[in-house]
């Protein structure tokens, strides 16, 4: 579901990282694409995880499993960038990390291999549950 492009606008000076144009996914295309979908209530940490650029880790307690097998009862979690990446450089957002506020939410997950967390299966790939 994702496509390297070389010439997007605003990548061409990353020395060491990506860019990816993903493909827009209705919750139904993002529930089969995940391999562990939840409900769970999140909250920052002080951490974050290098993955061709430093993304925030969220704690977080998983209240159900939807789909999927979760490890425990608690994960990491990393919201997928929507614009270019750089390693070792904070990721950035088009319309701000759909993350950023603590609260409960249903995640559409994939397993990331760099440090371990789980992160949305594209970006924007969470459902607030409490609003």
């Amino acid at each position: 579901m994702l496509a390297l492009g070389g010439g997007l606008g605003g990548c061409a000076a990353i020395s060491v990282g990506q860019c990816v144009e993903w493909a827009p996914l209705s919750p139904a295309e993002q529930e089969q694409e995940a391999s562990l979908v939840v409900d769970a209530d999140l909250r920052p940490t002080d951490r974050t995880v290098e993955a061709l650029g430093r993304y925030r880790v969220r704690e977080a307690d998983i209240t159900s499993v939807r789909k999927g097998h979760a490890p425990g009862d608690r994960i990491d979690v990393i919201a997928t960038s929507d614009q270019c990446t750089s390693s070792g450089e904070p990721v950035e957002y088009l319309d701000g990390d759909p993350l950023a506020e603590p609260g409960s939410y249903r995640l559409y997950l994939t397993k990331e291999q760099a440090g371990g967390a789980w992160r949305l299966v594209v970006p924007g790939a969470a459902q607030r549950l409490d609003d």
